[in-house]
């Protein structure tokens, strides 16, 4: 068992690689509102990130690009750098195993010259493959076809590489933490999800047209991300051994679309209709239930705060009120 650095007992210098993204600029609010971190902030654009500050409050040691977080040593590092997005995942096409395998080899370099560091990667339930007929849970298996890989599988095959490489570096520090779905109230309202369409059409009071299916999603908001962050930090800091390995994100319980939408129709007066030609946009192929079922993080002393409904509904909130 190695020593326990004396740093961990102390405010913690913490890095978050992809601080524009939906993630990122998520954890740059609440974290950077924590007194217990040192947050370093980088990004392409790191002017975005300074507004971003700014408008939230968020304290922030460092701005910079992210040509050279690797110049410099931290106690946590996080890596944001994905696209959520269906259509930006779609528009990236090939670059995407490009540049999630770049970012993610300069972290683990970091990591080489400063082991004690944990990596904590933003992973994704992409990795339990297309098909989810069997539960999602630690027995999960996925099934491919060798020869016709299709589109819709690369997301998920770039986000199972990077866990599969990070566990081959058994003897370093690195939690594969797994988003399923995720809303905040840093949404981007140009993308092409569901939700956006929701939170568009409660601003605009427009009306919303939805497909006729009925897909369950488990999501989770801010305040619960934290709290698994943080349960992760907090075993990397007492236990001497090291950490490696993966976790899936949950909340106290997921919710289907129509009740969701009933919801939201009942507190803002949203007005819908279901039509039958709705086109449907997903990073891993159209799915009706994508409910995470591991709950090895409960281990880990994780608990959720929130249920999907619950926490969806306050930061939609947020976004109504402009906060």
């Amino acid at each position: 068992m190695r020593a326990i650095s004396a740093v961990r007992t102390l405010v913690l210098n913490l890095a978050i690689i992809g601080a524009t993204g939906h993630i990122g600029r998520s954890l740059i609010w609440r974290l950077g509102a924590d007194d217990r971190f040192r947050v370093h902030a980088y990004a392409r654009q790191p002017d975005l990130v300074r507004a971003d500050a700014e408008g939230s409050g968020a304290i922030l040691v460092e701005i910079g690009d992210t040509n050279v977080f690797d110049q410099k040593s931290f106690d946590v590092v996080i890596n944001c750098i994905g696209a959520g997005d269906p259509a930006r995942v779609a528009e990236l096409g090939a670059d995407l195993f490009w540049v999630t395998e770049t970012f993610d080899n300069r972290i683990l370099a970091l990591l080489k010259d400063h082991p004690e560091t944990l990596y904590i990667n933003m992973s994704s339930g992409a990795v339990y493959g297309t098909s989810f007929a069997a539960p999602l849970d630690e027995h999960a298996e996925v099934a491919r076809r060798v020869n016709d890989v299709r589109p819709e599988e690369w997301y998920g095959i770039v986000k199972r590489n990077a866990e599969a490489k990070h566990r081959a570096h058994a003897s370093l520090n690195i939690v594969d933490l797994r988003v399923f779905s995720y809303f905040s109230r840093f949404l981007n309202l140009d993308g092409r999800l569901f939700v956006v369409d929701l939170v568009n059409a409660v601003l605009q009071r427009a009306p919303l047209m939805t497909s006729v299916d009925d897909p369950v999603r488990d999501y989770a908001t801010p305040a619960d991300l934290v709290r698994m962050i943080t349960c992760i930090i907090d075993r990397w800091k007492h236990y001497g051994d090291g950490v490696n390995g993966a976790v899936d994100l949950y909340t106290k319980a997921p919710i289907g679309k129509f009740e969701l939408i009933e919801a939201v129709e009942e507190k803002y007066g949203l007005i819908w209709n279901v039509e039958g030609n709705v086109e449907i946009l997903s990073n891993t192929g159209v799915k009706l239930n994508y409910i995470p079922e591991y709950r090895g993080a409960a281990m880990w002393g994780y608990e959720p705060a929130y249920n999907s409904l619950d926490g969806l509904m306050h930061e939609l909130e947020a976004i109504v009120q402009g906060v």
